[in-house]
């Protein structure tokens, strides 16, 4: 079984005459599917190529350093998936 880690990614990526930042966190085992992901969820929410992409830093972090509040809810230890039956 693989150890999953948590990345905080930063970057930019230009679409039309502007550049816009981005940091995002995600859980992933390897830096290099934490990439893909990345440019998949980029590439899909605006609609770009992933040449229009540049990837600045990738830190592995904490689970209490994580910001998001999705994600902390998600490696919190008390958080139960509810299937419907109890």
């Amino acid at each position: 079984m693989k150890q999953v880690k948590v990345f905080r990614i930063k970057g930019q990526y230009k679409q039309r005459n502007q550049v816009t930042p981005f940091s995002k966190e995600l859980c992933d085992t390897t830096e290099e599917n934490a990439i893909e992901k990345i440019m998949q969820d980029l590439g899909s929410r605006n609609r770009l190529k992933r040449n229009q992409i540049r990837i600045s830093s990738i830190q592995l972090i904490s689970p209490d350093e994580v910001r998001d509040p999705l994600l902390k809810q998600l490696l919190s230890t008390d958080f139960k998936i509810p299937f419907g039956r109890d």
